[in-house]
């Protein structure tokens, strides 16, 4: 989606290892006019052995609380690893009929608040883990979940309390807890002693998804107070442990170009089957006739979520916008992307599009936004600054 938040990839591994509106009436479905946008990749959409257990299973007692949860967890997993967000409208039909039910447990619920996450739906994800956290207010599957959420929607204090309450509960999920509240630190701008606290987090026999957010979390600071190359470094170093985290990439992508390493973005972004995310960035590094094919791909991508009534990527709307040169519909898509999710690069991509469209309102908004939070980016304050010279 945003990218799933760095935080989600961690409860995912937790949770494997333990459509939004109506469909597109026939005459409004979306297709693709670009012989090599891929729909659906068949071979990837095949149940592997594990599934086909699960799925018989299932179907010998579609009613059991447990084969649901671990079926749908199954779903979202591949749909993370796969780059197949199919696989999230399979768990979502599994979990959506039982989730409100009286005898709903608390896996099968957190599970669906995933889905709910991931469809944007973040006041209905967090009222159901509020409902959760109520019962069961040791359960730390869903209150990491709502930590994400809340990071995602700049909700830092909301987020430092979770965080919190995780690094003092012992034992890994005081790792991630520490690495929680230090990104709620620093959304509050107190980037200082969110480096400390990530410095004081002991990495010997870190599982590697907290490993991985640990460094993305460091990552992320240092490009925020301008050590771009030591950004690089973590941002990397997450990558080897998260291959498949495409938040990760795409903020090492974005370094690498702000570096001038353009020739490594790209073949970074050169992936089999990319998210959108990954392919706009791709885009915005192409030239000619290969930045038109690869921002068509983009653009229909875009269009058949639209079509399909799916959760819909504004931040990658207006980096394709801002690509093309359309600053207005850019900074349209900007603000609609910034009423749901405000970490990093959604924060730069209002910053340019605001400046592009020259927008004063919008350029107002966005530095009070970052006046009364606390909030930190060098690169942020800087398009603002050249914006307020221009």
């Amino acid at each position: 989606m945003g990218g799933p938040a760095r935080l989600l990839a961690v409860l995912a591994v937790a949770a494997a290892t333990c459509a939004q509106g109506a469909v597109a009436a026939a005459s409004d479905r979306f297709i693709p006019t670009d012989p090599d946008f891929v729909v659906a990749n068949v071979r990837q959409a095949v149940p592997d052995d594990e599934l086909r257990g699960l799925l018989a299973q299932w179907r010998s007692a579609p009613e059991g609380d447990a084969i649901n949860v671990a079926l749908a967890a199954a779903f979202i997993a591949r749909a993370r690893a796969l780059r197949e967000p199919g696989y999230f409208g399979r768990a979502e039909a599994l979990l959506a009929p039982r989730a409100t039910k009286p005898d709903a447990s608390a896996a099968l619920r957190t599970l669906y608040a995933q889905v709910l996450q991931y469809r944007h739906s973040f006041p209905a994800a967090e009222s159901l883990l509020d409902q959760i956290i109520r019962e069961a207010p040791r359960d730390n599957g869903a209150r990491v979940l709502r930590a994400s959420i809340r990071l995602v929607r700049g909700d830092f204090a909301g987020a430092r309390g979770d965080c919190a309450l995780l690094a003092a509960s012992g034992g890994g999920d005081a790792r991630i807890g520490i690495v929680c509240l230090a990104e709620a630190l620093a959304g509050d701008g107190q980037v200082k002693r969110a480096r400390a606290l990530l410095d004081s987090v002991p990495t010997d026999n870190a599982d590697p998804a907290t490993h991985s957010y640990l460094l993305a979390t460091r990552g992320e600071l240092r490009e925020r107070t301008r050590d771009n190359d030591g950004a690089i470094v973590d941002y990397r170093a997450a990558l080897v442990l998260a291959p498949r985290d495409d938040s990760i990439r795409s903020a090492l992508a974005d370094a690498l170009a702000a570096a001038g390493d353009t020739q490594s973005a790209r073949e970074l972004l050169a992936v089999e089957k990319p998210s959108v995310a990954l392919l706009v960035r791709a885009a915005s590094l192409a030239q000619g006739t290969e930045r038109a094919a690869l921002s068509a791909r983009a653009d229909a991508w875009l269009g058949l979520e639209a079509a399909r009534g799916d959760a819909l990527h504004y931040r990658e709307a207006a980096m394709l916008a801002l690509v093309n040169g359309e600053s207005s519909r850019a900074l349209e898509a900007a603000r609609r992307n910034f009423e749901l999710q405000r970490e990093l690069p959604d924060v730069r991509v209002l910053a340019r599009a605001a400046s592009a469209a020259r927008d004063a309102d919008a350029l107002k908004f966005l530095r009070e936004w970052l006046r009364t939070t606390g909030y930190r980016d060098s690169v942020a304050e800087g398009i603002l600054d050249n914006a307020a010279r221009s």
